[in-house]
């Protein structure tokens, strides 16, 4: 995926040096990368013929290598951006993987994973918020109408949320398999995906500005 979010950042002809990429690269995504592997990412490129190293200008810097998109590097972004999405429905990831087996674990255990897992979505939620309003505020500083790393953390959130229901759905139904146990209530733990976490017991509530249009 990095090659492609790379490729879509030099796609209008923009010429950018490694450190320029680095920066935009993180500011669409929000997710930072170590400059090794930024660096070595981008070689790829170059060895694969989907990015040039071109001649710098005369007042640039000279420790600054500035890159450009080839002609195969528009054709490549081009078909992939038009393609329908690899959805994925999370059969592969390492929370489901995990949770297959909870119930064969005794349940005390069961319950202290689950207890462990939601206060660790809980934290990233709050960090998300954080860069979510930092975003916002940047952008109405700088007078920025749109932005879309506003709204993939707000989708991020939301996948957070799905997550935390998950989990206490799952816990439920591990109450249900105690001897003695009440019938839970399935829909108890069905609230809205579109939700972030609102505390570390995993409440959620209604995602708030997901819109990433600044007022």
């Amino acid at each position: 995926m990095f090659r492609f979010i790379v490729l879509g950042l030099l796609r209008h002809g923009r010429t950018l040096h490694g450190y320029a990429l680095m920066k935009a690269h993180r500011a669409r995504t929000g997710v930072p990368m170590s400059t090794g592997t930024f660096y070595r990412e981008l070689q790829s490129l170059v060895a694969d013929g989907l990015v040039c190293v071109v001649d710098r200008a005369p007042d640039d810097d000279a420790r600054r290598t500035p890159y450009r998109i080839t002609t195969s590097g528009i054709e490549l972004f081009d078909r992939w951006l038009v393609r329908p999405p690899l959805v994925n429905l999370g059969n592969d990831d390492e929370l489901t993987a995990r949770t297959m087996f909870l119930h064969e674990a005794p349940r005390e255990i069961a319950r202290r994973m689950i207890d462990s897992w939601k206060e660790e979505l809980w934290l990233l939620s709050k960090k998300l918020e954080r860069d979510r309003q930092s975003e916002l505020h940047r952008c109405s500083t700088e007078r920025e109408p749109f932005s879309i790393l506003v709204l993939l953390i707000a989708r991020r959130l939301r996948h957070i949320a799905g997550d935390v229901a998950y989990l206490e759905e799952l816990n439920a139904a591990l109450d249900e398999l105690e001897p003695g146990s009440r019938p839970a209530t399935a829909a108890r733990a069905g609230a809205s995906p579109v939700a972030v976490v609102d505390d570390k017991r995993g409440r959620p509530r209604a995602a708030a500005g997901g819109a990433s249009r600044i007022r």
